[in-house]
């Protein structure tokens, strides 16, 4: 189950919501709208929201100290009085007031695709089965015929195949920036010429090829 937080006006909440429920037709999800920072700030303590929805106003560096920093795995879309460029950071998504539903249209891959991280993956490590959750799988790194999956809980290996690999997490919000390397979009906080940097720490190259590939898509997703 999909849970997600709006802090916004009402008539924007009540617009979201509809545009929503076309976006997740055919995903479990639920909302809670909030009227005060206070009484969401009270909220997170109870349960896990999986996507906030904050009007633009809230863009401050207080509010990222709060619910950003303290929220790792969400995905935060700001609502915005006028279009803004995209944010580096791969789980901060800006959309308009006045074009909700284009923005969410366009946006709607990348926004079910990071959510539905709260699904299981199945490793088989050292002959164990480990359920990682997608969205606490920071990078997966090809060395030599083994796979070592960089996760919140360490590092896991397994003999594997780097393209399947690629096509199974596609859907997952899993980008391939190199040969060698599948990155979990969500943990991305900064692109550079030629390498990409996860949660602010490890920087992982960037192939020329994918860097090209990864340009074009961003530029129709991200426009400026």
């Amino acid at each position: 189950m999909i849970r997600i937080a709006i802090l916004e006006h009402e008539k924007e909440t009540k617009d979201i919501v509809f545009l929503l429920s076309k976006m997740f037709e055919n995903t479990d999800w639920t909302f809670r709208h909030f009227f005060k920072a206070s009484e969401l700030a009270k909220a997170c303590k109870q349960m896990t929201f999986h996507m906030f929805i904050f009007d633009g106003m809230f863009q401050t560096p207080r509010f990222e100290s709060v619910f950003v920093h303290d929220n790792p795995n969400a995905l935060f879309l700001y609502v915005c009085d006028q279009q803004q460029e995209g944010d580096q950071r791969g789980r901060i998504l800006h959309i308009s007031k006045d074009n909700l539903e284009e923005d969410l249209k366009r946006y709607k891959d990348i926004v079910v695709s990071l959510c539905q991280q709260v699904d299981l993956y199945n490793l088989n490590y050292d002959g164990v089965n480990v359920n990682l959750p997608y969205e606490d799988i920071y990078y997966m790194e090809k060395i030599d015929k083994m796979v070592y999956f960089h996760t919140r809980k360490g590092t896991f290996h397994q003999r594997m195949n780097m393209s399947s690999l690629e096509e199974a997490f596609a859907g997952y919000g899993f980008i391939r920036v190199h040969v060698s390397y599948l990155v979990n979009e969500k943990h991305i906080t900064a692109w550079y010429n030629d390498s990409v940097q996860i949660n602010d720490e490890e920087i992982i190259p960037m192939s020329r090829a994918q860097k090209r590939k990864l340009n074009a898509r961003r530029k129709q997703v991200f426009p400026k």
